[in-house]
Parts: C-alpha cells; sequence; structure tokens
C-alpha cells in the first residue's frame, strides 16, 4: 500500500510541475501596463504570485475536503 501512494504522490507531484507554466501566465492588458511602468516592473513579481496563490487555493480546499470524506469512508467501512 505504500508503493501506491508513493506513486500516486510522485504522479500528483509531476501533474502539478507540469501545469507549472500555466499559472505564471496572466491577461496581455495587465502584463503590458505593469510592465511599461518603472513601478510596475517590481509589482509585475507580486502580481504573478498573488495569481498562483488565487489558483491554488481553491484546488487547496477541495482537495482538503476530499481527503476528509475518503479517511470518513474508510474508518466508516472498517468498522464491522
Amino acid at each position: 500500500m505504500t508503493a501506491r501512494r508513493t506513486i500516486g504522490a510522485l504522479g500528483a507531484a509531476a501533474l502539478v510541475l507540469a501545469m507549472e507554466g500555466t499559472g505564471w501566465s496572466q491577461c496581455a492588458m495587465c502584463r503590458t501596463a505593469l510592465e511599461n511602468s518603472i513601478e510596475g516592473q517590481a509589482m509585475a513579481e507580486g502580481f504573478r504570485y498573488g495569481i498562483v496563490f488565487l489558483l491554488a487555493v481553491p484546488y487547496a480546499i477541495a482537495g482538503s475536503v476530499g481527503v476528509g470524506l475518503l479517511r470518513a469512508f474508510r474508518k466508516k467501512s472498517r468498522k464491522p
């Protein structure tokens, strides 16, 4: 069972790393506005991290709920 979990964790990590490039993208107008101004260039890095954060939070919440439900069903099925 631990080998199966390890393979699953490695697969999930590979999927996240493969999708990482899309998380750094942003709309063309916002990017142009940030890169054309002097102070905007400094803000662009924070803007990118903000996009990734806003993208990751719903998945983290859904994953937490999913893990909780999985544990509840496994616990329920083990009781005689």
